[in-house]
């Protein structure tokens, strides 16, 4: 029998968001934990965490000041989604406790190597490795845009410079042809009736790439649109951030040629550049409107699948995140500690040169003419000159660390084995045996337009390496224990006759032209 019932004995139907809200989670405490567990890593790995300081405030070479925006970009990702986390259930994963040490074990290293892009790259690698260990598969995946988002303010983008140099330098030579402007592209330069344009590496648009790619990707993230969308986003976002710098660059080429080199443009163009990809971005934001597409929220698109799983209050227990905490804080700490015991990088160190064998002359301080090496914070270094057979001038450099730090240190950024900048010029660079073992060979161009020969070699304690970044992984390793001697020697002398009189004449000085380091 059928029965009429009053509408209003039904329950009113409830939305999704009366549903997580009647859960009552609490949100503040969820939230405070995964930003505490990004404060853990910038204080346990503070040397990093000083190195992105000192990178996002560079304004000479300007390429990462968009850094610190990036990071509020990630943490206001995090800080909108906080109900949703909240709701996430928490389920620690013990296993990934393995992965953190090993890439804190890595960290270490290269930190005691070091080099610098490589600890910095593992930084948002050690925070995802933290949070899926403390909290589970499920709360890691929902913050996994916001970590990987930091990659557009870490430094491996610099390995693209030369690309995006030379690129721009292509596309504007053919600009140049296409115009009919009386001027012609030459390696880096345009040459003008009234002088030289130089697309100097900090003209090469990588900053406005990286800023253009970043921008796409937090718009599509924000936005909700499905992966293949924000993939065609990137893609187009890249390609304007390009074409923008290749506009700024001719209008400057052009400037220069009506102006006959006395436009304002060609001194100072920074901002020219910054405005128009405003004017692009703007553009890009109105296409993107006016194709609007319906937010895919299955496992196929970009946001984090399935909705949240509703977790009974925080579902936190304090041994993962202690045992987490611990590994990710064990081996910096240890390492912190063993340099201050052992700390003698304040040590000077005194080199000798050896006395010249028959035949030869020297040594006798030398300013070195035209070459005058640079390092930053040695602990000792050193300029020679010696005299061949034949009157050949040959000059030797030798700079040793006691202790090799992200500021001073063999590969160091500021360091400046050629001199000071435009003295000369690396023409090609490879690596040579000799008697007395294989040599780093530069064959570098003087201003003069003469040509010369440099051997170089470093010495990590007892070995011996012709490859830098060989030498300074081993460093790394040595120094877990105790920080080893550093240094490098170098041995300079002109292509006279030619450069193969120049190379013999540098393998016979590298069997008996060792510094001593007292």
């Amino acid at each position: 029998m059928v029965q009429n019932v009053p509408v209003s004995d039904f329950p009113a139907p409830q939305s999704c968001d009366s549903v997580l809200e009647g859960e009552r989670t609490p949100v503040a405490p969820r939230l405070a934990l995964v930003l505490g567990f990004w404060a853990a890593v910038a204080l346990l790995y503070w040397p990093s965490a000083l190195e992105l300081d000192r990178l996002w405030r560079d304004l000479p070479a300007e390429t990462y000041t968009h850094g610190y925006l990036i990071l509020l970009l990630s943490l206001w990702l995090i800080v909108r989604d906080r109900k949703r986390l909240a709701l996430i259930a928490v389920r620690p994963e013990p296993l990934a406790l393995i992965p953190l040490l090993t890439m804190s074990a890595a960290w270490v290293w290269f930190w005691r190597a070091a080099i610098q892009e490589l600890q910095l790259l593992l930084l948002p690698l050690i925070l995802y490795a933290a949070l899926f260990s403390a909290l589970g598969r499920r709360l890691a995946r929902a913050l996994a845009f916001p970590i990987a988002f930091l990659y557009f303010a870490l430094p491996f983008w610099s390995d693209l410079n030369g690309i995006v140099q030379g690129l721009s330098a292509k596309v504007n030579g053919a600009l140049i042809a296409l115009t009919g402007i009386p001027a012609y592209m030459a390696g880096d330069f345009a040459h003008l009736p009234g002088g030289a344009i130089e697309i100097a590496a900090s003209c090469s648009g990588l900053h406005t790439l990286i800023v253009g790619l970043a921008l796409a990707a937090f718009y599509g993230k924000v936005s909700g649109e499905p992966r293949r969308r924000r993939l065609l986003w990137l893609l187009s976002m890249g390609l304007i951030s390009l074409a923008v710098n290749w506009v700024r660059i001719f209008t400057v080429i052009v400037a220069a040629y009506e102006t006959d080199m006395h436009s304002s443009l060609v001194r100072q163009h920074y901002w020219l550049g910054w405005w128009l990809f405003a004017f692009a971005f703007a553009a890009f934001l109105w296409w993107t409107g006016r194709h609007p597409t319906a937010p895919d929220r299955g496992p196929s698109s970009g946001d984090e699948g399935s909705p949240p799983e509703p977790s009974a209050g925080l579902g936190i227990r304090a041994a993962p995140v202690l045992a987490t905490l611990v590994i990710l804080a064990g081996l910096p700490v240890l390492a912190y500690g063993m340099d201050w015991t052992n700390s003698v990088a304040g040590t000077p160190v005194v080199i000798e040169w050896p006395a010249a064998p028959p035949g030869w002359s020297g040594p006798a301080s030398s300013g070195g003419g035209d070459w005058r090496p640079h390092f930053l914070g040695p602990s000792g270094e050193s300029l020679a000159s010696y005299r061949g057979p034949s009157g050949e001038p040959l000059q030797a450099y030798a700079v040793a660390y006691r202790v090799q730090t992200q500021r001073a240190k063999l590969l160091g950024y500021w360091n400046q084995l050629l001199g000071p900048k435009g003295a000369m010029k690396a023409q090609s660079v490879r690596l040579v045996d000799s008697p007395s073992g294989r040599w780093r060979e530069t064959v570098t161009l003087d201003a003069d337009g003469s040509r010369a020969l440099i051997w170089t070699r470093y010495r990590i304690g007892n070995r011996e390496f012709a490859r830098p970044r060989l030498s300074q992984l081993w460093y790394g390793l040595a120094a877990i224990v105790k920080p080893p001697m550093s240094s490098l020697t170098a041995l300079r002398t002109a292509c006279v006759p030619d450069c193969n009189g120049a190379r013999a004449r540098l393998s016979t000085a590298a069997r008996w032209l060792h510094p001593a380091l007292n």
